[in-house]
């Protein structure tokens, strides 16, 4: 129980060590990342629609390439298209791209979105901490202006000022003409 005590209390300091070398990783990354501070996510109502039918179809997260435009300080999604992904490489927990979404044949990518079945788990940060998800840290990584999670009946996301926020995905959720 005192090995316990000592690993433990060793792994918080190594843990907060940890999340500063991803800051720093995460800003070195955002160097070349799209500088836009969005303030608003915006989904036509063909992208929403093919949000619902994604979720409610598949047991596995699935991810998509969030097609658009940038206004100022609002992203706006026009449609959803499929990110290359193998079929074994998305579980209910994951989902890994083969490609980017430029390398896949989509130009215009404002973000990805992917699903987490069940609607659980939809943050970027731990709750309570500023300490990034696997899925805060995948953001860092692309230089998109904003993420995107579908979560039932609510989409969680992040922009480049690095707020969570979220919206309901149902109509009048921020849809676009």
């Amino acid at each position: 129980m005192r090995l316990l005590t000592r690993v433990s209390g060793a792994a918080v300091p190594a843990a907060g060590l940890l999340a500063l070398l991803v800051l720093q990783v995460h800003a070195g990354r955002l160097a070349g990342a799209t500088p836009v501070r969005a303030r608003a996510l915006v989904f036509s109502d063909q992208a929403r629609r093919l949000l619902l039918l994604q979720y409610q179809s598949y047991p596995t997260e699935f991810l998509g390439c969030m097609i658009g435009a940038v206004s100022s300080d609002t992203v706006i999604v026009q449609r959803i298209a499929p990110a290359d992904v193998n079929p074994g490489e998305s579980t209910a927990t994951y989902v890994v791209p083969r490609q980017t979404c430029e390398d896949a044949g989509w130009a215009n990518t404002v973000g990805m979105i992917h699903s987490h079945p069940g609607g659980q788990r939809c943050f970027y940060y731990f709750p309570g901490t500023r300490l990034a998800t696997s899925d805060g840290h995948a953001f860092g990584l692309q230089p998109y202006p904003v993420d995107a999670i579908m979560c039932g009946d609510r989409i969680v996301w992040i922009g480049r000022d690095l707020v969570e926020q979220q919206q309901p995905l149902g109509a009048g959720g921020g849809a676009a003409p």
